[in-house]
């Protein structure tokens, strides 16, 4: 009778420690004072450590484990505020390539986007980057660094529309950051030429010169299309349209270089000549821009200054 007692009571003892391992705990935020973040490895909450990265099991998900850890194992830290801790964390999310981190899809985004401005600026199809690069990219990350690593870059999308998108989304950065530049300028100059697309379309093209950093710069502006026909009040309403749209300031508009279109130099309807009556405070000499460019024309042909191969 006795060694049947001494059965159940050992059973009833281990049945009480299994289900006091088994309990299920939870990471609590205030674990971050140790420094441990919380890490899911197949559906069971983990403690990591946020200075040496390094994941314990979920039992020691306990305060005097964590605080063990910390005082033998990095004293250094001991005693650091809660913002060193979180600063540390951040910095190991952003590291931590996780497919389903929101960091890792925010690297992913980016780094679709100086590929795309490099087949932009090579003029390439947008194509390219799925057809070509990508897989080049994948099969060189193979080679150095191994395959779990390249198949990170499957979620990178080089896309035919999604260049696309990035090529768009580039374009309007560089656009307001020009827009800016030219309002902190102040004064600014324009160089208007109307030019026929491939598609025989009238199309609208304007450059804008200013001073930033104290160096003069060149960036293109626009370029819209000339739907009616390409008369000079055609040129202006476009124009116009712009200023308002950006919010630049006519009277900030400090010079005019067009070629000697009668659309744009004409004495009656000529576009200089009704932005000069429209905005006479702009613009000093409407005609000056269009001297200068045949005086350089014809000092250009009389220089002593002649170009030698060295």
């Amino acid at each position: 009778m006795l060694a049947v007692l001494e059965i159940a009571v050992f059973c009833l003892c281990t049945a009480g420690t299994v289900m006091a391992s088994n309990k299920k705990r939870n990471y609590d935020d205030n674990y971050l004072d140790f420094g441990f973040t919380s890490i899911t490895d197949k559906g069971v909450v983990k403690p990591q450590c946020v200075i040496c990265r390094k994941i314990f099991t979920a039992e020691s998900l306990r305060p005097s484990k964590l605080r063990l850890h910390l005082e033998t194992k990095l004293p250094q830290h001991v005693g650091k505020d809660f913002s060193f801790f979180s600063r540390q964390e951040l910095n190991m999310k952003r590291q931590r390539l996780d497919a389903s981190g929101s960091f890792h899809q925010q690297n992913v985004v980016e780094a679709s986007f100086p590929v795309s401005l490099e087949i932009a600026k090579k003029k390439k199809p947008h194509t390219i980057g799925e057809e070509l690069i990508l897989p080049c990219a994948k099969t060189m990350v193979k080679l150095v660094l191994g395959e779990k690593s390249a198949e990170k870059l499957n979620a990178i999308s080089l896309s035919n529309n999604a260049v696309q998108r990035r090529i768009s989304q580039i374009s309007d950065d560089i656009k307001e950051q020009v827009i800016q530049e030219i309002k902190r300028a102040g004064l600014f100059s324009i160089q208007l030429d109307e030019s026929t697309d491939v598609q025989s379309c009238s199309q609208l093209l304007a450059f804008v010169r200013y001073v930033h950093d104290e160096d003069l710069k060149e960036e293109f502006l626009f370029c819209e299309p000339l739907e009616q026909s390409t008369k000079g009040e055609d040129v202006m309403q476009k124009l116009t349209e712009f200023f308002e749209s950006e919010g630049l300031d006519w009277d900030n508009l400090c010079g005019i270089c067009t070629d000697g279109a009668p659309a744009m130099l004409g004495s009656q309807s000529g576009f200089v000549t009704k932005s000069t009556k429209c905005y006479p405070s702009s613009l000093h000499d409407p005609q000056a821009s269009s001297c200068i460019k045949n005086a350089t024309l014809r000092i250009t042909g009389h220089s002593e200054y002649n170009y030698k191969d060295s």
